[in-house]
């Protein structure tokens, strides 16, 4: 500033002054501590405010950073049952750890392979025979070798998982002894978590009038148990090789077993038929110039099988002395009948039919009495032949 402005300024400053001082009151001791207390109010008001902005300035940063990441979580106990439609949807809270199961795992099942000693030494529970007198079912100690009618013999033995357990089971044939024939069945054996055997149920059975004979059983990898069985059973001059025999499967169904493979039933066995005879009685005539008596009788055979029966033999039992005389002793194949020999083969005769003769017979004696019919088929070594039922193969008649 140059010397002459500040000659200006001063000019107007000291006019200035002489207008306005006389105007001017000076400030007394009240309105000294009037100011000071303003002063400091406005000091305390000033640091409260600074206070606020120093807490207030970070709470809103940070909430401003909380708005960029999605609103807090609202604790559960103080959220809204329905939240409002202006009110976001508080974030799910996480889900709690699934509580540990306090199921163990499946036990195994029980191991049912029984060995033949086991089972010989065990009383185990056995299922229904086919019915007679002998063979009962239920608690029963099996034999080793037969001793006496009635033992339970075991004749094979099998394993496999039959029941889809996992675990092998114990199969077993059996056999009841009865002239060391005898009824058999195929029975399933395991064991419980006891260890004890258990009976889990018959496979299959000997029955009437077939099978008459089961000889061996198996498991496969699928758990069907095969059965091996013959129609006919050996003995009594029957042998087994003239017997039928065939294969079938059975499947555990849960509660039995039911056949899932092989035949149902036997065909015809070409070396069994079944003949019957029946005979009328017999009534001597009046005594002739040489003392002897004549008469007729009656005899009817009939094939009752579907084989056909090659050769036939019917032989008539009466009192001694009573011969042959006429009538259809000429059908016969055989020469005629000698003395006391009052038989007459013949044949073939097919299924179903039937084949009647009147056989003349001389008799010196004033016996009495009641004499047999009987018939049977005869066989070769080649081609054996035997009947299936007995029980109808004679017939008895009266003579007088």
């Amino acid at each position: 500033m140059s010397e002459f402005e500040d000659i200006l300024v001063s000019s107007e400053f000291a006019a200035f002054r002489a207008a306005y001082a006389p105007a001017v009151q000076p400030a007394g001791p009240d309105t000294v501590r009037r100011t000071v207390r303003r002063r400091r109010r406005r000091t305390a008001v000033a640091t409260a405010a600074a206070v606020v902005l120093a807490v207030a300035i970070p709470v809103a940063a940070n909430a401003g950073l909380d708005r960029r990441s999605g609103p807090p979580p609202v604790p559960a106990e103080t959220r809204s049952p329905t939240p409002s439609a202006t009110t976001p949807s508080p974030a799910p809270s996480p889900s709690a750890s699934p509580t540990p199961s306090t199921v163990g795992p499946t036990p195994a099942a029980p191991d049912g392979r029984i060995s033949r000693a086991q089972l010989l030494a065990a009383r185990v529970d056995l299922p229904a025979w086919l019915p007679g007198p002998v063979c009962k079912a239920g608690p029963t100690r099996i034999a080793a070798r037969y001793r006496t009618e009635g033992d339970v013999l075991l004749e094979d033995l099998a394993y496999g998982d039959v029941d889809g357990d996992g675990a092998v089971e114990t199969v077993a044939l059996l056999r009841c002894s009865v002239f060391q024939r005898g009824p058999s069945q195929v029975v399933a054996f395991d064991r419980d978590t006891a260890g004890r055997i258990v009976t889990l149920g018959q496979v299959t059975r000997s029955d009437r009038p077939t099978p008459e004979w089961l000889l061996a059983t198996q498991v496969t990898s699928r758990g069907t148990v095969r059965v091996e069985m013959a129609d006919i059973s050996p003995g009594g001059g029957w042998s087994l090789d003239w017997s039928q025999r065939q294969w079938r499967g059975y499947r555990w169904t849960g509660k039995r077993f039911t056949q899932v493979e092989g035949p149902t039933s036997f065909g015809p066995n070409q070396h069994l038929a079944d003949l019957s005879v029946t005979a009328s009685d017999l009534a001597w005539g009046p005594k002739e110039a040489d003392g002897t008596r004549t008469g007729t009788i009656t005899v009817t055979v009939r094939n009752l099988s579907r084989v056909p029966a090659g050769l036939v033999e019917v032989h008539l039992r009466m009192q001694p002395g009573a011969t042959a005389d006429g009538g259809d002793w000429s059908a016969c194949q055989n020469p005629p009948p000698p003395d006391d020999a009052l038989s007459c083969r013949f044949g073939p005769l097919g299924p179903g039919a039937t084949r009647t003769f009147r056989f003349g017979l001389r008799d010196s004696s004033v016996m009495s009495g009641t004499g047999i019919a009987e018939v049977a088929p005869i066989g070769t070594d080649a081609d054996p032949l035997m009947d299936s039922s007995w029980e109808n193969n004679e017939d008895r008649y009266r003579y007088r």
